[in-house]
């Protein structure tokens, strides 16, 4: 297996994969800074998961992953068989 550069800014990152890292993110940052803070932990978490949430429904009400090509291509050719 040979290793290629990709022209694409963010080499062979997908855009699901991005929206998976930046689910903990916000959730790990607001429960640091609680604990810095001092405020409870129940409240910095809850705090946390807003924006958390906000990236989920993004991901799945928004810009839903889609299939490829390929899935697609195979599913219209088997139904096309079918008939």
């Amino acid at each position: 297996m040979e290793a290629t550069i990709s022209a694409h800014p963010l080499g062979s990152v997908s855009r699901p994969d991005l929206v998976l890292s930046a689910i903990p993110g916000p959730v790990a940052l607001s429960a640091v800074l609680g604990v810095l803070l001092g405020l409870p932990l129940s409240l910095s978490l809850a705090i946390g998961s807003v924006p958390s949430g906000a990236v989920v429904g993004y991901a799945l009400f928004y810009r839903p992953p889609v299939d490829s090509e390929d899935t697609a291509s195979e599913t219209h050719t088997s139904s096309e068989g079918s008939r």
